[in-house]
């Protein structure tokens, strides 16, 4: 995580967003903020999809390397990103190309692990449960998932997620257009 407030605090300033800017759009505190970009605070998977959409960019984009021609990403060459609050990792599955039209991802969603909220977003997702148990909310309406489940909806839809599970949760989740 500590890569990611100084990648959220760059991506701001090249915005030419102030603190107080990007706080409006996002619907919290500038100190909030300033706590998440010093990597005091871990803002969890929901809080962070809404500052990602408040510097026009997605998740993924926070955590992207590589170079946009690669074809094939190694295993062992993913993006990684950590959320400790929302016991979720995540290994970003698609290059770093400008204007790909998804993005596809591994969820692993520790026990007890949720988005910490509902969210919602532009776009429609898919999801493969590979291994483990989800619990998937979708306008309120609770899903349970398990291994070899698949899910689709319109991410415009409030939803949210959690492993009520003993183990971890592996899910396979593609976003179209990317906007997670």
């Amino acid at each position: 995580m500590e890569q990611l407030g100084a990648k959220l605090q760059s991506l701001r300033k090249q915005k030419k967003l102030s603190l107080r800017d990007l706080a409006e759009r996002v619907g919290c505190s500038p100190s909030y903020l300033s706590m998440v970009e010093n990597n005091k605070v871990d803002p969890g998977v929901s809080r962070l999809k809404r500052i990602a959409d408040g510097l026009g960019a997605t998740i993924v984009d926070l955590f992207q390397r590589g170079a946009p021609s690669d074809v094939v990403i190694r295993k062992n060459d993913r993006s990684q990103g950590t959320f400790p609050r929302s016991k979720t990792d995540i290994e970003i599955l698609v290059p770093p190309i400008p204007d790909r039209e998804m993005d596809a991802r591994l969820a692993i969603i520790h026990p007890g692990g949720s988005s910490l909220g509902d969210y919602q977003h532009p776009g429609e997702e898919f999801g493969l449960v590979l291994r483990g148990v989800l619990e998937l909310s979708v306008e309120g309406t609770l899903y349970k998932l398990e291994e070899g489940d698949s899910f689709y909806f319109r991410s415009s839809q409030k939803h949210r997620f959690q492993n009520p599970g003993n183990e971890d949760s592996v899910i396979l989740w593609v976003n179209h257009p990317p906007s997670w």
